[in-house]
């Protein structure tokens, strides 16, 4: 199966419509992006997709092969070597290690006796200290990882071959038709195609608390002021008012 879009084209238009939110940068930037894929109906035709019966469930496997699949492969995990190498630039230990070689110095050149079992002592200690703090920050990091990830994997209505059915955010892919209401938080970057009165928080990409339209494009007064309804939909937002 061919699309007649790719990822990268996908990706600037998105980008496009979120960096140029003015009437003047729309007309000038982004509806041009839009009639270039033949308006949403066009873009739904290149995605070869349908609004009323979704995607074949047979497709999925293609789709994520060809667009990627909708989850962020977060950072790799710092090692316990290297929390362990934090734990030793505390202060205290740092001293600690100094006051040790000092005595363990002393003891062998002076021979001070037992002196430089004092050193030992002293850095047995610190080798404890530090591998309790290293074991303690790993085993957070991973449990706080775990937890992050239940929490951002939800499930979320989508149409496959004309019927509803709930699935997990990461198993989305492009061209899936989702289903949205009100308290449900916005899984992947789209365009609405179908809404009843849609209002969406954007305040945890833009910090702004007014609820923004959701439809098709109705731009502003003049070229200065921000378009007034938008069709793009930006992962992460919630779904404050209506359905879509």
């Amino acid at each position: 199966m061919s699309f007649g879009v790719t990822t990268e084209e996908l990706s600037h238009f998105v980008r496009q419509i979120f960096e140029n939110p003015l009437t003047g940068h729309v007309k000038e930037k982004v509806l041009p992006g839009l009639e270039k894929f033949g308006g949403q109906e066009g873009l739904i035709s290149k995605l070869r997709s349908n609004p009323n019966e979704g995607i074949e469930e047979s497709e999925v496997p293609e789709r994520k092969a060809t667009f990627g699949a909708n989850f962020v492969e977060p950072e790799p995990p710092d090692s316990i070597w290297h929390m362990a190498w934090e734990a030793l630039q505390d202060p205290c230990l740092i001293f600690l290690c100094f006051a040790a070689m000092v005595s363990f110095v002393v003891g062998i050149i002076f021979d001070e006796g037992m002196e430089w079992l004092e050193g030992i002592a002293i850095l047995m200690a610190v080798f404890v200290v530090v591998t309790v703090s290293a074991v303690n920050d790993y085993q957070k990091e991973q449990q706080f990882r775990a937890l992050n990830a239940v929490k951002e994997d939800s499930l979320v209505s989508v149409i496959r071959k004309g019927k509803t059915s709930k699935i997990s955010t990461f198993e989305v892919v492009v061209g899936d038709v989702i289903l949205l209401s009100t308290g449900d938080m916005v899984c992947a970057d789209g365009l609405i195609f179908d809404k009843n009165d849609l209002g969406i928080s954007e305040a945890m990409l833009t910090g702004e608390s007014v609820l923004k339209r959701k439809g098709k494009f109705v731009l502003g007064d003049n070229d200065e002021a921000a378009v007034k309804v938008s069709p793009a939909l930006f992962a992460g937002t919630f779904v404050q008012e209506g359905e879509g």
